[in-house]
């Protein structure tokens, strides 16, 4: 009796087991991650804008050559935008960068920053902003800030310029940015990163609101979410300010290793892009970041340039908008309620044992 008992027991534990082992099956993938395919898509178009004086021939077959072989190489089509910025031309573009402007005439027309705020607001973009300083009133931020405002960034450039007597290639006005950001988010953008040429560059401010004139605040001192310094200039870096237009969130004269560089995340009125935003032009300028080599000065420009671009053209198909409320998906109750009977079932049958 007592080997029947056990039998017995056996093929009960036999059973539960079935039925647990069944249950988890059913379960399964409700506890297994979701990967969306398209989301991983890799992007594929980066769009350069060269029509508002950052065309410069010296660079054709040097620093911007280079950096569209390097991107090109890694798989991505690229279109240097020659005439102006539009919905043509963003169209399929999953990354934009758009360089220093130089003087009035080359400054951004209503439809081309509507054009731009359009592409980047739907989601999932990567675009870099670069500013430059306001030596001579050359460069004119204003056409920056306009771009950033229209996508609600949280960073802006100063109106400003920034020197550096210490870290620099050969002049003051040709800083060379030497720390980078801890952040574990952006480690694959700034690793191997030591020294960046900033030529006539600014420095950055944030604004809590995403507002340039408004809740504005420095970014060496106040943390905003999302938003990641990424290069900061040397310890002796001075603001010297050439026009009667003062900084926004610092002051003349202010000394430290103020922000060069920055990343938000989540940006964008979808929430879901990533920018990216710099004292100095990535490409094109005087002298672009790009460059690995200036004054007998050894750079990693073009480390840092390619891999934050392949960063955030990683990154940003992949970011989700951090909402709540999302819309309730009838399938996965269906899918829910049916576990649920099929549960039932096996439970009472294993009762009826």
């Amino acid at each position: 009796m007592e080997q029947v008992n056990i039998k017995m027991n056996a093929k009960v534990s036999a059973r539960r087991l079935a039925a647990v082992l069944l249950i988890a099956a059913l379960f399964a993938p409700y506890f297994m991650p979701v990967h969306d395919v398209s989301a991983q898509t890799e992007a594929k178009t980066i769009v350069i804008d060269m029509s508002h004086g950052q065309y410069n021939s010296k660079l054709v077959n040097a620093e911007d050559g280079n950096l569209t072989e390097d991107l090109k190489a890694l798989g991505y089509e690229v279109i240097w935008a020659l005439g102006g910025l539009n919905d043509t031309i963003l169209a399929n573009a999953d990354g934009l960068l758009i360089g220093s402007i130089y003087g009035d005439a080359n400054g951004f027309a209503v439809t081309e920053i509507e054009a731009v705020a359009d592409w980047f607001n739907e989601g999932n973009k990567f675009m870099w902003i670069g500013a430059d300083s306001d030596y001579s009133g050359a460069y004119i931020n204003d056409n920056m800030t306009a771009i950033l405002t229209a996508v609600y960034s949280h960073v802006y450039p100063e109106p400003t310029s920034i020197e550096d007597a210490y870290s620099n290639c050969g002049a003051g006005y040709r800083p060379v940015a030497n720390g980078t950001g801890t952040a574990d988010v952006i480690a694959d953008a700034v690793e191997g990163v030591e020294a960046i040429l900033l030529h006539g560059p600014t420095l950055l401010y944030g604004s809590t609101t995403a507002e340039y004139d408004n809740n504005t605040v420095a970014l060496e001192t106040t943390e905003i979410d999302n938003v990641y310094p990424m290069l900061y200039y040397g310890a002796a870096a001075t603001i010297v300010d050439h026009d009667l237009v003062a900084p926004v969130a610092h002051n003349d004269g202010d000394v430290g290793a103020f922000v060069a560089m920055t990343a938000e995340l989540y940006a964008g009125d979808g929430q879901t892009g990533v920018l990216v935003v710099s004292g100095a032009s990535p490409y094109g300028d005087y002298q672009p970041m790009y460059t690995n080599e200036y004054k007998g000065v050894g750079l990693n420009g073009s480390l840092l340039v390619v891999q934050t671009i392949e960063w955030g053209m990683n990154l940003a198909p992949t970011l989700v908008a951090p909402t709540t409320g999302a819309p309730v998906d009838m399938t996965l109750i269906i899918a829910g309620a049916a576990v649920v009977v099929v549960v039932i079932i096996v439970v009472a049958l294993m009762k009826r044992k």
